[in-house]
């Protein structure tokens, strides 16, 4: 087993809680104290990202990687310990604060990640660098030890010895029982694969050292090494044993111990399908972090763009509230004017309509008293001469009519009393032998709520396309029907006259006027021999 080696500066810690929580992940007693911890520094970081204190955020990242390490989460604690290197590279050296003794801490801990992930050369080239600023002797042993683990699983069992002998050398009369005991196991495993009787010893000793001081993270270590021993020597008794009592210490500890202690447990089995799970279920979690692998560079870098987003946004926070009351403000008028620009849209269109019906008026009366009664003037002048045209007389009488039914039509109208009433009078007028017009449900609609606008709009269209059938159409029957929805009146407009081309051109273009003006909709259908039809939506 590495030596986790995280020690953390008693400076750094700033309460009660923090010391309680570097306790739980430096001296944890199961998985929970760790994930306690991960939870309670992670939270530290947040903190310390939002108040800008970049001693904060390091010391949280180095217990973070610490805790995700011993848990086992590999490729986190790789991503976590590079942040931290990160932050480590903007900070400048205080009497609270040693770069030099952090950088080496996070090199160890990308060393123990880097074995974990079976990438033993980076491992070596991490250990070794941090060995190279190593300036305690406590401090290179950590290293040396470090490094000899990785040789160890590498199967170089004789550099790994020298590796642990030098590390012992340096801290056999330290008050580091922790460390002394570690090396030692480790020291102990190596000579026994080079078939030196001391080995065996140097492992009890370890073992007894360990229990104590109360190190259960590490027992489980030591009864694996010694299980290893026995079945190398061939005692397969003795090798379960000490198997059984490092499955129950790692129950104890942590599910990484655990699963660690089973699978050394299950290689002792002589049966071939065992080992052949074994085997297979190693390839495939190798092959599984293999995979992983591929993408965790992709996926950490996916964070830090996260990440340093999250810090620019923090950073910029008042300026972007300040920014966000001006934007307010901005989409606030923008709205308002938005909103007054329909106000006077409607308003503008109710005007233009209510000028077009003055205009008309207007035209009317003076069409009336002007012109219908020159007119009318002229026809009793030229009956009192006595050279009686009559063919002039009727051409006049003629000019009269259609100048009194223009007066008519455009003429002065009261759409606010009874405008009900106001359309039965319209309809009677165009009533005659030759023409019959028909209306439905032209009583149920509720006129006092319909606009005067829009009633005016009405009665001018009707007025159109019955006249435009009366003149062009040839008909002999006149349908309309009223519908009414909420505020909208539709209207469906029928005759049964000739059809065809669409007749008066300038009088259904004012009839599209009319009621485009109001954002209404008007349809026209008409066919040879089949009648003119109107949908009107206003």
């Amino acid at each position: 087993m590495c030596l986790l080696f995280c020690t953390a500066t008693h400076a750094q810690q700033k309460s009660d809680s923090s010391h309680y929580y570097y306790q739980k992940i430096i001296k944890p007693t199961n998985d929970q104290d760790l994930i306690d911890g991960f939870i309670y520094f992670k939270g530290d970081r947040e903190r310390g990202i939002s108040e800008k204190d970049d001693k904060a955020v390091l010391y949280a990242l180095q217990m973070m990687s610490q805790s995700q390490m011993t848990l086992g989460f590999y490729y986190d604690a790789e991503s976590t310990t590079v942040d931290a290197l990160k932050i480590l590279d903007i900070l400048k050296k205080t009497d609270t604060l040693d770069l030099s003794s952090i950088r080496k801490r996070l090199y160890n801990s990308l060393g123990i990640i880097y074995n974990k992930l079976e990438k033993y050369p980076e491992a070596i080239s991490k250990y070794t660098k941090a060995l190279s600023m190593a300036e305690k002797a406590t401090d290179s042993s950590f290293f040396y030890n470090n490094l000899g683990v990785v040789y160890k699983d590498k199967g170089d069992h004789l550099k790994a010895h020298d590796l642990f002998k030098a590390a012992y050398s340096l801290i056999e009369n330290s008050q580091d029982s922790t460390a002394i005991a570690i090396t030692l196991d480790n020291w102990g495993l190596a000579e026994t694969r080079l078939d030196k009787p001391e080995g065996l010893l140097k492992m009890h000793k370890a073992l007894k050292l360990r229990k104590r001081i109360q190190d259960v993270q590490h027992y489980s270590t030591s009864y694996k090494h010694l299980s290893a021993y026995y079945k190398y020597i061939g005692n397969k008794s003795l090798a379960i044993t000490y198997a059984d009592s490092a499955l129950v210490a790692a129950d104890k500890f942590s599910v990484e111990y655990s699963q660690d202690a089973l699978t050394h447990k299950l290689l002792l089995t002589e049966g071939p399908e065992v080992r052949t799970f074994i085997t297979t279920n190693d390839s495939i979690a190798r092959s599984k972090m293999r995979n992983e692998n591929k993408f965790a560079s992709a996926i950490y870098n996916f964070e830090i763009e996260k990440e340093e987003k999250e810090r620019a946004l923090l950073q910029t926070v008042k300026e972007k509230a300040k920014n966000n009351t001006y934007l307010f403000i901005v989409v606030l008028v923008i709205i308002l004017a938005i909103f007054l620009i329909v106000i006077l849209t409607i308003r503008s269109r109710k005007k233009r309509a209510a000028q077009v019906y003055l205009t008309e008026t207007r035209i009317s009366k003076k069409v009336h008293d002007e012109v219908s009664n020159d007119v009318y003037r002229i026809m009793t002048q030229i009956q009192s001469q006595k050279a009686f045209y009559p063919e002039i007389l009727d051409n006049l009488d003629d000019i009269y009519k259609r100048t009194r039914d223009i007066s008519r039509e455009n003429g002065l109208l009261d759409v606010e009393t009874d405008f009900g009433a106001l359309l039965k009078d319209l309809f009677l007028s165009y009533q005659s032998d030759t023409l019959n017009l028909i209306t439905q449900k032209s009583e149920a609609i509720n006129w006092q709520a319909i606009p005067k606008a829009k009633k005016l709009t009405i009665y001018r269209v009707l007025q159109e396309l019955i006249t435009n059938t009366n003149k062009h159409g040839e008909a002999s029957l006149i349908l309309i029907a009223f519908e009414q929805k909420g505020k909208k009146v539709h209207i469906s407009y029928t005759d049964n006259g000739k059809g065809g081309a669409l007749l008066d051109k300038n009088g259904l273009q004012n009839v599209e006027n009319r009621i485009s003006a109001l954002k209404g909709r008007i349809t026209f259908d008409s066919k040879p021999n089949s009648g003119f039809k109107a949908q009107i939506h206003i």
